[in-house]
């Protein structure tokens, strides 16, 4: 008989939701499926599941060599999306234009064969249409298979080649016939990959065909998103969470009705940091709850290629979503980082 030496068992790592969903369920603790875990983690798993069960995605290709991602970029086309099938935080992820810039990004995918964590990963790359449209995610609890629904949060993406979040709103108000729509694939998806118990953070992008699915988190909003559900509805995901995962009852009922927003603060360009001007003008702007900047004067920085490269970053309160993303647009725009090569 296999005994219990916990009450419940979860991670907030991307790395490692796999094998908290397996040691969770052979101790017989409330947990999402490993298989769906699996499927949610690995990007290509993910693809092939929601394709065979019609929910909106991405065209792709799953490739293992250079020959196979041309093949694939002259069927979905350019510009296309060159991902490796297992990491977080954007990174090894890029949209390219021709054959040489696939080259070199196929090249980059590939080679990742120990991942941030020291996890081996398989030698696949995933090729994908670049799906154009607004991107969101939506913040979700699902207990026993009922998904609950904290809200959508908005995301700002850096420019071309990288997909780099450098801003976030919540909770974000978009038409309630696309918000519907959201919601409806979202919840199509989960049920697609089997993932009916824990915290997920789904990307959506809005196509002018539709939403469809970017990928799964099975686990909650990372960076300042559990916080900004936090001060915006009164609920604390962290704690409930926890809860869930130790089979107590979990309280999801808003308490308040405020709006929050977020923004990396990234180098405008590679090089060394000479000057900085402006921070007291931010401390001093309307809604300005945070602000912290890790960089100091003589600092390497570089525009940034992943989530890493963030050096700070702004955390704003407001009436609602747009008012705290209109505080935050107007805190930034006072703050000037000067760099020399």
């Amino acid at each position: 008989m296999k005994k219990n030496p916990f009450h419940g068992l979860l991670t907030f790592s991307d790395y490692y939701v796999d094998i908290a969903a397996q040691v969770a369920t052979y101790f017989g603790f409330l947990s999402p499926s490993p298989k769906s875990v699996q499927i949610a983690r690995n990007k290509d798993l993910s693809r092939i599941c929601l394709l065979e069960k019609s929910v909106p995605s991405a065209k792709f290709h799953i490739v293992k060599s250079f020959e196979e991602a041309l093949k694939a970029a002259k069927d979905i086309g350019y510009p296309c999306v060159v991902k490796p099938t297992a990491e977080t935080s954007s990174y090894g992820v890029e949209c390219v234009f021709n054959d040489e810039q696939l080259l070199k990004a196929f090249n980059f995918a590939n080679s990742i064969i120990i991942n941030e964590r020291g996890q081996r990963r398989e030698g696949k790359v995933l090729i994908e249409e670049y799906m154009v449209g607004e991107e969101v995610s939506v913040e979700t609890i699902s207990i026993n298979g009922d998904c609950h629904v904290l809200g959508i949060t908005s995301k700002g993406l850096t420019g071309w080649p990288n997909f780099v979040e450098c801003e976030f709103s919540f909770p974000y108000k978009i038409p309630e016939n696309t918000r519907n729509s959201v919601i409806d694939v979202v919840k199509s998806a989960l049920n697609a990959i089997g993932y009916f118990h824990g915290p997920c953070h789904t990307e959506i992008k809005l196509t002018k065909e539709g939403p469809k699915v970017v990928e799964f988190n099975p686990r909650l909003g990372g960076r300042f998103i559990s916080k900004m559900i936090s001060d915006s509805l009164g609920i604390d995901p962290i704690k409930e969470v926890i809860k869930l995962a130790m089979g107590d009852s979990v309280d999801l009922l808003p308490k308040r009705n405020i709006g929050t927003a977020w923004s990396a603060i990234t180098a405008p360009s590679t090089g060394f940091l000479k000057e900085i001007k402006g921070k007291e003008e931010v401390l001093k702007s309307s809604g300005v709850e945070i602000f912290i900047l890790n960089a100091k004067i003589g600092d390497f920085v570089r525009k940034p290629t992943n989530n890493g490269d963030t050096i700070g970053y702004i955390y704003t309160l407001g009436k609602d979503a747009a008012d705290a993303r209109d505080n935050l647009k107007k805190a930034r725009e006072k703050l000037q980082l000067i760099i020399s090569s």
